[in-house]
């Protein structure tokens, strides 16, 4: 996997091999853009599907949620 940052979205490329026999038996790419979100937007998009986040961790990149009790 590859990603290079531009302006307000990400370029990400992934490669798979298939490998067996000690060559490639198959190879795939795909390239395609992702629009990261804030914290606080995941949050509240989480929220609206009935999760509620949990303190945050010593790990700042780790968003942990539960599913909401009705």
């Amino acid at each position: 996997m590859v990603t290079s940052a531009d302006e307000d979205r990400i370029r990400a490329r992934f490669d798979y091999w298939v490998r067996g026999d000690g060559r490639v038996l198959r190879r795939h790419d795909e390239t395609f853009w992702m629009w990261p979100a804030s914290r606080a937007e995941m949050i509240a998009e989480l929220k609206e599907e009935g999760f509620t986040a949990l303190p945050e961790r010593p790990d700042p990149s780790i968003l942990a949620v539960r599913l909401a009790r009705p």
